[in-house]
């Protein structure tokens, strides 16, 4: 073939013709394997996830038009193409979706930092908000779970909506409604509302709004890192997250006494849900536009992207396919080996491609039919009952039982949050390090997840002795918290682990659950510290469900994909 027709040439551009097996004159169309001219391999499955009509230019002086064309990039590196010098390699300009971890992680980490934000100065406010309207313990637990209703109830529709609209625009909606119910909150305990003795239930009503807005954030998060991230880097890019997520709470438990004892509990609220105002200006200039429907060319982490782009290595030749798609992103390798052949019409058609990419529709029902799903949701529970104890209670818990002043409470929980924080970095490293030396994926998940409940069980056992100091407490409620964070590349990375396609409902139905057991906790506490006069009870409780949750998670979790 002249080399100014060979199918890599500047008039070929990116497509490829499916026309013949190996052997089959040109020309002629056989069912069947599908060869791919333009890199001369033999695909066993129709390549990625579907192919059109379309005209090309002429092969040999015979016309093309009506051969099936691929509309994707194809992810075969031809021996030319990789013999050809780097300088000849077209530039193209890098778009949002080619850096996940700068355009897509660190919005959302941003997003769910102020998402904390705003749900944890109430556990600062509740204070002297319960000196001024004369709320006892149990009433100001039931207030502090409030947040959880509103919470609970947007998690499954949270994640529906973000696989069949994308992350950034649930996430963004999500963004504007919780920052416009803070900032609407004192108004619901206004001279006049609390004149009408309807300040309780406007109260309730207000925080709950809260939590609905919130409720989208963390499904939100899971589908965009389903979408953007490849599979060895997910367990860092959700520690990154959740590291904006405790960050969060510090900046809240820093800024909050400040505020209040400055302008009052009421400004509080007003401050944190402005904020959202230059938030949601950056998240919807800077995140990439997305739906589960194109994740045909999700983005690759930037390191990814750079080393498959470099095919100068004779190992890059189809003789090695494993070399060859080391640029793919998780779905399209993810259509490779499903082999979708569905015929669909080409981009520059106009067409549009979202039935042929559409994410596989897996119902709640056939989520709840798998073991491995119940492991997460029953280890979701468990982190859920003690994370939002330690989020609501800890401020009250140093004031009454270790005697600190409002200002001083703040800053000691402040310790445990950062050390979360950290946490949640470190552990995604840590997973995808072992990952990558080779530890099977289900063990690293049983191994981390171990570390994340154990620990804090022993922790929590020890504080709930009488006759601690202060320093000791604190320590131990830093470790118990700190050690917790360990669970983002334990249950909540093994979420895209079994059901990759479904980050969004699988997050969404798990935190459902463990919203529930968020409330029923946080509840709870408040009743039993005003029976007890003692947080003892609550710590030895909470570490008895953490050991429930380390036994059923041995016994029903693994790595492996469950759901297609």
């Amino acid at each position: 073939m002249p080399s100014s027709l060979h199918p890599f040439s500047s008039s070929h551009h990116q497509y490829h013709v499916h026309s013949r097996p190996v052997g089959q004159e040109i020309g002629k169309v056989a069912s069947g394997r599908s060869h791919c001219r333009c890199c001369s391999n033999n695909h066993h499955q129709p390549c990625h996830a579907g192919i059109s009509k379309g005209p090309l230019h002429q092969d040999a002086g015979m016309p093309l038009q009506g051969l099936n064309v691929c509309r994707r990039r194809c992810l075969v590196t031809t021996r030319s193409q990789a013999s050809r010098p780097a300088s000849t390699q077209p530039d193209q300009p890098r778009s949002a979706a080619d850096q996940p971890f700068l355009r897509v992680v660190l919005p959302t980490a941003l997003g769910l930092m102020l998402c904390n934000m705003d749900r944890i100065c109430l556990s600062v406010a509740i204070i002297p908000m319960s000196a001024e309207f004369g709320w006892a313990g149990g009433l100001q637990g039931v207030i502090q779970s409030s947040f959880l209703w509103g919470y609970m109830a947007t998690q499954l529709l949270g994640g529906a909506l973000a696989d069949r609209f994308g992350g950034k625009r649930v996430l963004a909606g999500g963004i504007a409604w919780f920052s416009a119910a803070s900032l609407l909150l004192p108004a619901a305990l206004s001279p006049a509302v609390v004149a009408s003795g309807l300040a309780l239930p406007a109260m309730l009503m207000a925080r709950c709004f809260v939590g609905l807005g919130e409720g989208v954030a963390l499904p939100s998060m899971n589908n965009l890192v389903a979408t953007y991230v490849p599979k060895e880097a997910k367990a860092r890019a959700l520690g990154m997250c959740f590291t904006g997520f405790h960050t969060g709470n510090l900046l809240g438990l820093i800024l909050s006494p400040l505020i209040l004892s400055a302008f009052g509990w009421r400004a509080l609220f007003c401050v944190f849900g402005f904020f959202g105002l230059p938030l949601l200006a950056m998240w919807l200039s800077v995140v990439p536009d997305t739906e589960p429907s194109h994740r045909s060319t999700p983005a690759l982490d930037p390191t990814s992207s750079s080393s498959s782009s470099s095919s100068s290595s004779p190992s890059s030749s189809p003789s090695n396919p494993a070399s060859s798609t080391a640029g793919a992103s998780p779905a399209d390798m993810e259509g490779i080996s499903q082999g979708s052949g569905q015929s669909i019409e080409g981009r520059e058609g106009g067409a549009s491609t979202s039935e042929a990419f559409a994410t596989a529709d897996v119902s709640i029902i056939s989520l709840m039919s798998k073991p491995a799903t119940w492991a997460i949701v029953i280890v979701n529970v468990v982190n859920h009952f003690g994370y939002f104890i330690y989020l609501n209670w800890m401020p009250t818990y140093f004031v009454k039982a270790l005697g600190f002043d409002l200002r001083a409470s703040s800053f000691m929980a402040f310790l445990p949050w950062l050390v979360m924080a950290v946490g949640s970095s470190l552990s995604g490293v840590l997973a995808d390090a072992l990952v990558a030396r080779g530890i099977h994926v289900t063990q690293v998940r049983k191994a981390v997840q171990t570390v994340a409940f154990l620990v804090p069980a022993v922790a929590l056992m020890v504080l709930s002795q009488p006759g601690l100091s202060p320093k000791q407490a604190v320590v131990l409620m830093t470790i118990a918290l700190g050690t917790t964070s360990l669970g983002q590349a334990g249950f909540v990375a093994n979420m895209s682990d079994i059901a990759p396609r479904q980050a969004g409902k699988m997050f969404g139905l798990s935190n459902t659950f463990g919203s529930l057991s968020g409330i029923v906790g946080v509840t709870a506490v408040g009743f039993i510290v005003e029976a007890t006069n003692s947080f003892s009870p609550v710590f030895q409780l909470t570490a008895g469900l953490y050991v429930m949750g380390t036994l059923v998670w041995w016994l029903l979790a693994t790595g492996e994909r469950v759901f297609d």
